[in-house]
């Protein structure tokens, strides 16, 4: 999926959940991590409502040091 956050086109998943949306927390996150100078990461997101943590990553379209999955 992807993102526009800081102007840039960010490219996101999550392992478990092919259609999970970002968090307004993830996307904070992703702009003070862009602010510092990463190009990509990992996320680990919380939902409190089924009390669970999902992962994925996260990087900058033009900047890929992982494969995005189809």
């Amino acid at each position: 999926m992807i993102e526009k956050i800081l102007f840039h086109n960010v490219q996101y998943w999550f392992e478990e959940d092919k259609t999970k949306q970002l968090s307004d927390i993830d996307i904070e996150y992703i702009k003070e991590m862009i602010n510092n100078g990463y190009s990509g990461g990992q996320l680990v997101s919380y939902d409190s409502e089924t009390d669970k943590e999902s992962y994925g990553w996260w990087q900058i379209e033009g900047y890929e040091t992982q494969e995005y999955p189809q």
